[in-house]
């Protein structure tokens, strides 16, 4: 007899996820659904999903990142158990490694003068422009602290810029714009709903002039800003390797080949001729460009990819690449500001 089929609300509440998260594992290709509506995009689950999805909620609540729990949700045990021994030793040295950090920060914070809040002149219109082209890298679970825009002010006197930034860990997108700025920089983490708001009011001032600090944004009188940490989007980005092989392809074409490809992963090769394929079909789908550095291969989340292209400007878009398990750089010929992350998928390329 064929097992029933449980709605994304009924397998939710079965297994103690939400249906966002449920739908995050989906685009992630950690817990596929049983079946997918066609018509209507609706996801259903089979009751032998449940233990999957119970050691999913056992390794989130640990912190165990995707790419280790991909390795013990799909490995033999004696693999599993050596991902999951690893993941602990990591975090003891993390832990180790951030007490003593901490202590640093403390008594540079105690010995140090206060910070000048960071004030701060931009156009309205374009702060808005930015803060609704990144909030799509931003984390979809209103629960998570990553479901948030972070407005970076950097330090300086007469001009500096002002970064625009969200992820999910998975991709980030960030935007860089010249303002004129005094202070000592500062930093506000700006709820997804916050950031609605703030852009809409944006839209109407010519003008912009913005006040951070204490982690606040402070504009015409509101205040609004997270009591929450942030990714240190700068170090990320400082310390990234330098690029092997370098993309300018057609943004049209490689949207097109990630529909073909009907799958929540995607290949894309790049060579003498760029190309995306499913990994279950031998059919390619062609991709006009030009491709300069030695041929690479990378498996990249469907739809995390498909996102960070949306958000480019342009007919064209530009990758760097370093290796197949580093980030994919991801940029605008048409929006020099404009910057995105991907993580590829950690895969067997001999597979």
């Amino acid at each position: 007899m064929d097992e029933p089929l449980l709605t994304i609300g009924a397998f939710a509440r079965a297994v103690g996820l939400t249906a966002s998260a449920l739908r995050h594992y989906d685009e992630c290709g950690l817990l596929v659904p049983a079946e997918v509506d066609s018509g209507t995009g609706y996801r259903y689950y089979t009751p032998e999903l449940a233990d999957r999805a119970r050691l999913i909620v056992g390794m989130r609540e640990a912190g165990v990142p995707i790419e280790t729990m991909r390795v013990v949700l799909d490995s033999p045990a004696r693999e599993a158990r050596a991902a999951l021994i690893g993941f602990l030793e990591e975090q003891t040295a993390r832990t180790g490694r951030a007490e003593e950090a901490v202590r640093g920060v403390m008594a540079a914070v105690d010995a140090g003068p206060a910070a000048r809040p960071a004030l701060v002149e931009l156009p309205g219109p374009v702060l808005a422009a930015a803060i609704r082209q990144v909030r799509h890298a931003a984390e979809s679970d209103p629960a998570s602290e990553l479901a948030s825009v972070l407005i970076d002010v950097g330090g300086g006197s007469g001009g500096s810029d002002v970064d625009v930034v969200a992820t999910n860990r998975y991709w980030m997108a960030v935007r860089e714009l010249p303002a004129a700025a005094e202070g000592d920089g500062g930093r506000a983490v700006l709820s997804l709903p916050d950031a609605a708001v703030l852009a809409d009011r944006l839209d109407a001032i010519t003008t912009a002039e913005l006040r951070i600090a204490d982690g606040t944004l402070t504009l015409a009188g509101q205040d609004l800003g997270r009591d929450t940490t942030y990714p240190a989007h700068r170090l990320v980005l400082a310390g990234l390797e330098p690029p092997v092989t370098w993309a300018v392809l057609v943004k049209s074409d490689l949207l097109a080949g990630l529909d073909a490809a009907a799958y929540a992963e995607v290949d894309l090769f790049l060579g003498d001729q760029a190309g995306l394929r499913s990994p279950h079909t031998a059919e390619q789908s062609d991709v006009r460009g030009v491709v300069t550095g030695p041929p690479s291969r990378l498996r990249l989340g469907t739809a995390l990819f498909g996102r960070a292209l949306a958000a480019c400007l342009g007919d064209e878009i530009q990758l760097a690449v370093t290796a197949p398990d580093r980030p994919v750089v991801v940029t605008s010929p048409y929006q020099p500001g404009f910057t995105a992350l991907v993580m590829p998928v950690r895969h067997n390329p001999e597979g």
